[in-house]
């Protein structure tokens, strides 16, 4: 039986599909040289293997995790290419192969731009808020976890922008996990 991992170490595997940040490679062609940074990624820990190929998580040098998609039936001595699609999700795989590419060769490292610092923090503000909404809490409890109880005691509860705030979060929170999350991971958004 394999240890267990603790959740904040593991590092989910999406399907490609799904997370378009995902880096696919594949043998490069015949016309292009061969090259030997492969073997700088394949030193990353295997991940799991399915009919697509492996699916595994290759750490950058600035500690980011990203994942790679090697396809089936390439081999770790052939060299590798990336696999950039020229549909709307070619963008996000040109993005995610710029930072895989940065951090091979000792460059800085461009940002994920499929969020934005303050999404990250809404996302997360939104999961703490459904959690605790969940679990019983009421919307005036879960305020003040969020903003803190000094915030609330300035203004009436009934017409407070903090009420509203959070009764918000808890709406977004609960379209997350009613399957919105996915749209966290690329840069389409709402149409």
């Amino acid at each position: 039986m394999s240890p267990a991992l603790d959740a904040k170490e593991a590092a989910p595997i999406w399907a490609p599909t799904v997370n378009t940040g995902v880096v696919l490679l594949t043998a490069p062609p015949a016309i292009l040289p061969k090259d030997d940074t492969s073997q700088s990624i394949d030193a990353q820990a295997p991940g799991q293997s399915d009919a697509q190929g492996s699916h595994f998580v290759h750490t950058l040098t600035n500690g980011e995790r990203l994942q790679i998609v090697r396809l089936g039936g390439l081999g770790a001595d052939e060299g590798t290419a990336a696999v950039i699609p020229l549909g709307p999700e070619g963008f996000d795989r040109l993005e995610a192969v710029a930072r895989l590419l940065s951090s091979l060769h000792g460059r800085s490292i461009p940002a994920d731009t499929r969020l934005t610092k303050q999404q990250r923090q809404r996302a997360r503000r939104m999961l703490q808020a459904v959690d605790g909404r969940l679990s019983g809490a009421s919307y005036r409890e879960i305020a003040a976890a969020l903003f803190g109880a000094r915030d609330l005691a300035d203004e009436p509860w009934k017409t407070s922008s903090r009420r509203f705030a959070t009764m918000d979060l808890v709406r977004g929170g609960l379209a997350m996990i009613a399957g919105g999350y996915r749209r966290l991971l690329s840069h389409r958004r709402r149409r």
